[in-house]
């Protein structure tokens, strides 16, 4: 459903080609050339080619080199023009606004202090999650993904009125409103509990990510705006319940190795997979954990002596990460 998250393998039309058959096709090239303009040349050439310490060919194998870092270029700058692919902030900011869609601020920050406190905006991760989710938000709620993306764009939907000053002529306007709690909704579910009633659970970008009280009460009002409530539908924005988790592991490394950044990264690994994981349904996989450990820190062996099984997280429900306590030993195997 989130192509960004789970994207398909680059095609082959974007892939660098390795130095060896770039430079293959560069001295075929050359070759062909010099066979229609210079024929005297070409037996010279190839067998100057074949020897590695000619300066032709040590200037070919430069100019292959400079050719693989331009088609290098160009295939990123082609990546960034698709959803899931794009990283740059800028490019993933044009390709949501195709639907209408800005990235959040979730903290203004402070510009008045000293030094200036930036604003945090929304991760690109989580705006194309919203470009995603919008398809399905076009017309209004209703669908699980259309209460999901109302819920997590707060005064995205402009309020619409229509009035007749004069006979056959209709006006109608589009009025665009921020909304004091945009921003704050990391992520939303919707479910329907008995006919006619859903319960959405909204988390939040602050803290373990339970709601305050205003930002339920603002979603529960957004979403029963007559222009996207569903009048057969009797909705109840509510808090989910925070199933918190702690992460204790030793890692065993080779001599030499230096600990205390070994530490440092596998401390990281697990918070990066903390904040991957902390939405609703989230999960948290032993197996996880154990290959991020191992692959952020080149540990030969770990241990978990914690999340020994799975933690995996209902609609309503969402896993924080509450302390990491990673030991590193250097050992040798």
């Amino acid at each position: 459903m989130f192509p960004h998250q789970n994207p398909l393998p680059k095609p082959e039309i974007i892939k660098t080609p390795s130095f060896d058959n770039l430079f293959q096709t560069i001295k075929n090239n050359v070759l062909d050339y010099l066979n229609t303009n210079a024929p005297d040349d070409v037996e010279a050439v190839a067998e100057t080619f074949e020897n590695q310490a000619e300066l032709m060919t040590k200037l070919t194998e430069a100019f292959t080199v400079i050719l693989q870092s331009h088609f290098r270029q160009m295939n990123a700058q082609a990546l960034q023009m698709f959803g899931m692919y794009a990283t740059g902030d800028d490019m993933v900011d044009l390709i949501v606004s195709q639907l209408g869609i800005e990235r959040q601020i979730i903290d203004e920050g402070d510009p008045n202090a000293f030094p200036e406190v930036p604003a945090t905006m929304e991760s690109n991760d989580a705006l194309l999650t919203r470009y995603y989710l919008a398809v399905y938000a076009l017309a209004t709620t209703g669908t699980r993904s259309g209460y999901r993306f109302n819920a997590m764009t707060l005064g995205g939907r402009p309020k619409i009125q229509l009035e007749s000053l004069e006979a056959n002529t209709v006006i109608m306007k589009y009025e665009f409103l921020g909304h004091d709690m945009a921003g704050q909704t990391k992520d939303a579910q919707a479910r329907q509990v008995a006919p006619g009633e859903v319960d959405c659970y909204i988390l939040s970008h602050t803290g373990n990510g339970t709601p305050s009280n205003a930002l339920l009460e603002a979603t529960q009002a957004y979403l029963e705006r007559d222009d996207i409530a569903q009048e057969t539908d009797l909705l109840t924005v509510k808090a989910p319940n925070i199933v918190n988790w702690s992460c204790e592991a030793t890692l065993f490394v080779m001599p030499g190795v230096d600990e205390a950044q070994a530490k440092q990264l596998a401390e990281q690994a697990v918070q990066d997979y903390a904040s991957q994981q902390h939405r609703l349904s989230g999960s948290i996989e032993p197996s996880m954990l154990y290959s991020i450990l191992l692959k952020a820190t080149g540990a030969y062996r770990g241990e978990l002596n914690s999340v020994t099984t799975p933690i995996r997280c209902q609609y309503s429900e969402a896993p924080y990460l509450e302390s990491v306590n990673i030991t590193v030993a250097a050992q040798n195997p």
